[in-house]
């Protein structure tokens, strides 16, 4: 009777140190794997729990900019344009997407025009306190470019980073596990399309993942789970749910769950490819807006009901457009658009600032607040809540990024 007490004590320690030790091992950033040989082998993977390890509370905020606090409302003011002596340069990316870290005050770019021509594969960040830009990493030199053994394309020389991608709208703040989340992939490095140059590994590759950017650690990892990939479209975060919704013509999906997985709630997109997308905090819901065959009809999902509707709206609208910058103003409870004006159209105004009221599913145009430049294609457009103000990424020579800010 004692000798078999002692061994279930003695099995029990056992049990209590392997459960520490795997503990241990999946609050890892990746999992580490063997290669053919036994050794192991590097992967970029998102470990078991690393993407749903909750960010920890922290009482600090990010230092404010009393100057940005006194600029005038209802214009579009130029905070930043880039010079060739500053210590970080780099061309706006049209495909690029754009997220808000909250956390830290500061606007995050990712993304590139790829084709060859291009490989931005870092992630650039402008702090609102300082006015200055910053990167994450040197972006990697194309010849780093492999696949690991998961069947992943990556990128520098520990091959821990994604490849330069076109993102569009599908660049989004996870405020739950404070990470970057990035739904697309290096679609126009496929061979045969517009470069070759990735031609000697893209057989190799297996599976094109969604990934996560940690910002506390400034690591890549692709999570494991099958991906739903929003290359021309949009996504958008709802931090109530903590969930990212994705739109596109093949559906409506969300990411979220333990662990993180897509899902499709929503049959087909009522709009197509540059189409763009915010999560509407003040009523709950997913706001869509854009169409390459140039529309101006707003999309609506509400999550709740599980309604998914093209919204009637009677009276005023902006130009049909596609791929145009959009924010959600949380204090306002509006969507920001900027809307080019159609090319026939004349004067000195190329850009026009419009706001949608999805409660009264209604347009108004900000009288005063255009653009003498027109917008394109942007997807870098967020909403910055310490400072109350619209953020945009334009400027009339993609070689010289500026920085606007909107007061409403």
């Amino acid at each position: 009777m004692v000798g078999s007490g002692r061994t279930r004590q003695v099995m029990r320690v056992r049990l209590l140190m392997t459960a520490a030790a795997l503990a241990l091992w999946i609050s890892a950033d990746s999992i580490a794997v063997q290669a053919a040989d036994g050794s192991p082998a590097p992967t970029v993977e998102c470990a078991p729990d690393s993407t749903l390890v909750t960010a920890r509370s922290d009482d600090s905020k990010p230092a404010r900019n009393p100057a940005l606090e006194r600029l005038p409302a209802g214009q579009w003011t130029r905070i930043h344009v880039q010079h060739p002596g500053d210590a970080v340069t780099f061309a706006r990316q049209r495909h690029g997407g754009a997220t808000f870290d909250s956390r830290r005050g500061r606007v995050v770019l990712f993304g590139s025009d790829t084709h060859g021509d291009d490989w931005t594969n870092s992630p650039l960040f402008f702090h609102m306190e300082t006015l200055t830009w910053s990167r994450a990493y040197a972006d990697d030199d194309p010849a780093t470019y492999r696949v690991d053994v998961n069947g992943i394309p990556v990128a520098g020389p520990s091959g821990d980073h994604p490849w330069a991608m076109h993102t569009f709208g599908a660049v989004d703040y996870d405020r739950q596990h404070d990470a970057i989340i990035v739904a697309s992939l290096p679609d126009h490095l496929e061979p045969g399309r517009f470069t070759d140059a990735m031609h000697h590994v893209w057989p190799a590759i297996r599976r094109h993942p969604s990934w996560l950017f940690h910002l506390k650690t400034n690591r890549w990892c692709a999570l494991p789970s099958p991906p739903v990939r929003f290359f021309a479209n949009a996504t958008a975060y709802d931090h109530h749910r903590g969930v990212l919704i994705g739109y596109r013509r093949g559906g409506v999906f969300e990411l979220g769950g333990d662990p993180l997985h897509w899902q499709r709630v929503k049959g087909e997109g009522f709009l197509a490819w540059h189409l763009n997308a915010v999560y509407d905090s003040s009523h709950r819901a997913l706001v869509v807006f854009g169409d390459h065959r140039l529309r101006n009809d707003v999309v609506v999902y509400h999550p709740a009901s599980g309604r998914h509707a093209v919204m009637p709206t009677l009276g005023v609208r902006p130009p049909p457009a596609q791929h145009a910058p959009m924010a959600f103003h949380e204090r306002l409870g509006r969507t920001v658009v900027v809307v080019d004006r159609p090319p026939e159209a004349s004067g000195d105004v190329m850009a026009e600032t419009w706001l949608y009221d999805l409660g009264a599913d209604a347009w108004s145009r900000v009288e005063g607040a255009d653009l003498s430049f027109a917008a394109g294609m942007n997807y870098a457009m967020v909403y910055d809540p310490l400072h109350d103000l619209v953020v945009l990424v334009a400027g009339a020579d993609p070689a010289r990024p500026e920085v606007w800010v909107l007061r409403l």
